[in-house]
């Protein structure tokens, strides 16, 4: 079952993006669909490691804080496997910002290439499970803006 709770990763490019064709796009989306499944993996136990957090801090709560405690020793290393997990989350996010994609949302596996699309700068817009990159919208539409690129059948999901 996918986390659908917000994961706090950097998701938004600091460099310049490169401009994407549709075929460019698509010859990507396996680096990018491999780094989803490795993040799935993560995600899942992200969530776990954030619900023994919440258990230790609501059943030990002020025990947490005594130096040396058993159940401190516990919660420290939930802590420390956490920031782990979340670095490594980092990484496979920065590694698809690397290839010139965006990583709009991981849990639905949206991803936005840049493009030009009737001269204007644009995304090209995949969400996983697609075939192929067969939308794109505006910078500011977001997903909710998705139009078929022109040579793509409407028929496709």
């Amino acid at each position: 079952m996918p986390v659908t709770e917000p994961v706090d990763l950097d998701l938004h490019p600091s460099a310049p993006a490169p401009l994407f064709t549709p075929e460019e796009a698509n010859a990507l989306l396996p680096t990018v669909e491999a780094v989803l499944r490795r993040m799935d993996l993560k995600l899942a136990r992200l969530r776990e490691l954030e619900e023994l957090l919440e258990d230790h801090e609501a059943y030990w709560s002020a025990a947490l804080q005594e130096p040396g405690a058993p159940e401190q020793q516990a919660y420290l290393g939930i802590v420390a496997e956490l920031a782990d997990v979340r670095a490594a989350l980092e990484a496979d996010a920065a590694a698809i910002r690397e290839a010139g994609a965006e990583l709009k949302d991981v849990h639905l596996g949206l991803v936005d290439f840049h493009a030009t699309i009737d001269g204007q700068i644009a995304y090209l817009c995949w969400r996983r499970g697609e075939p192929r990159v067969g939308h794109w919208h505006t910078l500011e539409a977001g997903y909710a803006g998705r139009t078929p690129l022109p040579d793509v059948p409407r028929s496709e999901p």
